[in-house]
């Protein structure tokens, strides 16, 4: 059965699917035909073109001089283009320019991409871009676009709003993301029944309709990747990271929903904690910024979230007058608290306070969980840790004490 790829655009979010590719190698999984809108199509290239080295020194060396430039003395504060840092230098570009000048990506795609390479390629390439005024759809496969015209229609997948207008001829062409971000529906359209899909939004947004006879891998992270301009050399290594950590995860290699354990692992955490607890674990350890890249092992995690926990505590103690802490308890007894601008952390230390107090007097208190998102199920986890810690079962069975070596780095 043939197999095809999707990927799906979001800008620099797409380091994400460079990661994929990375165990896609490893799994020795192949492709034939790789479908991209926007990023996904210069990635499809690379993939095509059996270029991972290029790419990763593509990914790894870039900045946003190499996509934009802009007029004289015109100088960004931030590496994500769109912080509130640059404001003033964007506002000022597109007031004057009315675009965002993007011939220094053009030069880079030059540099890397091959159009004789993917031309020749067994692997059949294809990219979704949309023609203006209508937002028409226009899929393109490599067989569909004029010789020496590849960059210029990746360019044209690629020109998100605001950036310079493509034209090719006398057409004029816009980011393929605003008619099928996730150009499913182009290797349907050869035939093709098995589809791996990659898409970089913070939710799921395949467009394309699941027709019967589909066999669909998606591959997504459940938290949002960042900014769509966002090069910051630590956002772009943590989503190549991310990548490849939920590729092993959607092949059945590893297990966890936010964060990534070996299956066994998991499995352990399980059969100790229960699933639900399992989850407020993972709640927990969001709240608390711990490292999502990393492969953890079950009683490392266990020790990173204990350890975050004494610190935020520490934290919350020291700072609890200045948070009006008694305060906003009485206000949740009586009903009528309104705002509560903490930090996740700061919340969930609040809220372990309210259930440490509600246990302690055995009456019962309608706690506002509009103001704790998220963070309900990390509580009763960590009440539950608790639990087993004081009964000396915080270990997991079969498994080394807290002392086991540190989480694996990829």
């Amino acid at each position: 059965m043939l197999h095809g790829l999707a990927l799906g655009g979001g800008g620099s979010k797409g380091a994400y699917e460079l990661g994929a590719w990375q165990a896609f190698r490893e799994l020795g999984i192949r492709f034939d035909a790789i479908a991209g809108t926007s990023i996904g199509s210069v990635n499809a290239a690379f993939m095509v073109m059996d270029d991972f080295e290029g790419a990763s020194k593509m990914w790894q060396d870039l900045q946003i001089d190499q996509c934009l430039c802009f007029s004289e003395n015109q100088t960004l504060k931030s590496t994500d283009l769109l912080s509130l840092q640059n404001i003033n230098v964007l506002a000022r570009e597109l007031l004057t320019q009315g675009s965002l000048n993007t011939q220094p990506l053009r030069d880079l795609l030059g540099q890397y991409i091959d159009e004789d390479r993917v031309r020749k390629s067994p692997i059949r390439y294809g990219l979704m871009t949309a023609l203006l005024p209508r937002l028409t759809p226009m899929p393109l496969w490599i067989d569909e676009i004029p010789e020496g015209q590849l960059i210029d229609f990746i360019m044209a997948s690629a020109g998100l709003p605001g950036l310079q207008t493509v034209q090719i001829g006398n057409r004029r062409f816009i980011d393929g993301g605003v008619v099928d971000n996730v150009p499913i529906s182009m290797l349907r359209d050869l035939g093709i029944c098995r589809v791996t899909a990659i898409d970089l939004s913070a939710s799921v947004t395949l467009r394309s309709p699941l027709v019967d006879n589909l066999q669909l891998t998606c591959i997504h992270n459940r938290m949002d990747l960042g900014g769509t301009f966002d090069t910051t050399p630590e956002t772009l290594e943590r989503n190549r990271k991310l990548g490849y950590l939920d590729t092993l995860k959607a092949y059945g290699q590893l297990d966890g929903e936010y964060f990534s354990f070996r299956p066994e692992d998991y499995r352990s955490l399980v059969q100790t904690l229960g699933a639900g607890n399992i989850h407020g674990l993972e709640q927990a350890a969001i709240a608390y910024d711990l490292d999502r890249s990393s492969i953890y092992q079950p009683d490392e995690f266990l020790d990173q979230i204990r350890r975050s926990r004494k610190a935020v505590q520490a934290i919350y103690e020291e700072k609890r007058r200045l948070m009006k802490i008694d305060n906003k308890l009485r206000l949740i007894m009586n009903g009528k608290l309104r705002v509560l601008n903490m930090l996740p952390p700061m919340q969930l230390a609040f809220l372990l306070e309210i259930g440490a107090r509600v246990r302690q007097s055995d009456s019962l208190l309608n706690i506002p969980m509009q103001h704790f998102r998220n963070l309900d199920m990390a509580a009763e986890a960590l009440a539950r840790l608790d639990e087993l810690d004081q009964h000396g079962a915080g270990g997991l069975p079969g498994l080394p004490g807290p002392d086991r070596s540190d989480t694996t780095k990829l």
